[in-house]
């Protein structure tokens, strides 16, 4: 099984997780509230257990499908680009798209070039915002990476 498939199946248990506690939690089933919660805090050591870039890896993923994007995102700010990489390699991604908009990015993107990376363009994903009074994510540009 590859990294990526054991991030696959957390996501899934962790998915999995969340319906059975809305379910319990509109049956006003405390017992099963707790068992879920318990679940979850098991499903977290677990994560952990594998160490930090599964862990950044995970996050990575979990915010990607519940974004409803198909890549991988970068948004926040990395003033250590090799090590995303590093980790990316490990898991086998071959895309991902970086849509940070700190002021440091620019810079961000042009050390991914240098380390490798190649710049395919630019695309649109869903980011991290919603749009008002809507349960869907705003849209926003994004530089697609080829590794």
């Amino acid at each position: 099984m590859t990294k990526m498939d054991m991030i696959e199946r957390f996501y899934g248990r962790n998915e999995e997780l969340e319906r059975k506690f809305e379910a319990a939690e509109k049956a006003g089933d405390a017992k099963t509230m707790d068992a879920c919660q318990d679940a979850y805090q098991d499903l977290l050591q677990e994560v952990r257990a594998e160490g930090e870039a599964f862990g950044d890896m995970m996050r990575l993923y979990s915010d990607m499908k519940k974004h409803g994007n198909s890549r991988l995102d970068l948004s926040g700010t990395y003033r250590e680009p090799e090590k995303i990489l590093e980790t990316f390699r490990e898991f086998g991604v071959t895309e991902f798209t970086f849509s940070s908009t700190w002021s440091s990015a620019i810079q961000v993107a042009w050390e991914f070039t240098q380390m490798g990376c190649t710049l395919e363009g630019m695309t649109e994903i869903y980011g991290s915002g919603r749009k008002l009074m809507s349960n869907e994510y705003e849209k926003v540009p994004a530089y697609l990476f080829s590794l």
